[in-house]
């Protein structure tokens, strides 16, 4: 999330919309990322004598499908999409709705696709979370005990233990209510992709009514 756009943290923020148009140009490649890790290693040298063991180098790569294409839509708008990870599929001339959420009217990031041809959607439950602020923490569940638990026996040297203890309530109280408003919130954004998905096929189904109509 760009600096700029505040993330959706309540309902009342939450914003959605859809765009349809006319899929144009697609390209579908395989982007592979090379990682390298080491471990091990050393030893020693002393008057002339000794051992040096070379470290042990495991390399590991990863694959993800890419697609790419433009959506064309009225008056020559086009904008240009790209989903990483695979899911979806679309080819050229068919028609696909986009659906955005966000935190203000008119922007949003994309989370759900709909292809109004082969009738198949594309919204992960992980694209959801785009919008929102940060996952809770479970950090301070830990962090929060240990803090106090450094600093109670200055205070109480014989129930040092008590202040960590509730220190831990404290913190896993707060951590299940943050997790509890961020799935609601969560649950929300796909109640209303829903709702925005069901609009979009019920545009498109009179579009083609009247397409029909006219060559009729």
């Amino acid at each position: 999330m760009s600096g700029k756009e505040q993330p959706v943290r309540q309902v009342e923020d939450m914003h959605g919309f859809f765009r349809t148009g006319t899929v144009r140009g697609v390209g579908n490649w395989t982007e592979t990322h090379v990682s390298s890790s080491s471990s091990g290693g050393g030893g020693y040298i002393h008057n002339g004598s000794g051992h040096i063991s070379a470290p042990t180098v495991s390399v590991s790569s990863t694959s993800t499908e890419v697609m790419r294409f433009f959506m064309e839509y009225a008056d020559d708008d086009e904008e240009e999409v790209t989903i990483k990870g695979g899911g979806f599929a679309a080819r050229e001339g068919q028609r696909v709705t986009v659906v955005r959420i966000g935190s203000r009217p008119g922007w949003g990031y994309n989370v759900a696709y709909h292809n109004h041809n082969t009738g198949s959607t594309f919204s992960p439950d992980h694209r959801l979370e785009w919008p929102l602020y940060k996952r809770p923490s479970r950090k301070m569940i830990l962090f929060a005990p240990i803090l106090v638990a450094l600093l109670s026996p200055v205070v109480m040297v014989e129930l040092w233990w008590v202040l960590p203890a509730g220190a831990f309530g404290w913190a896993l109280y707060r951590y299940t209510q943050k997790k509890g408003e961020y799935q609601r919130l969560k649950a929300a954004v796909r109640e209303r992709v829903d709702e925005l998905l069901a609009e979009a096929k019920a545009q498109h189904g009179r579009l083609k009514s009247d397409l029909k109509g006219e060559a009729a």
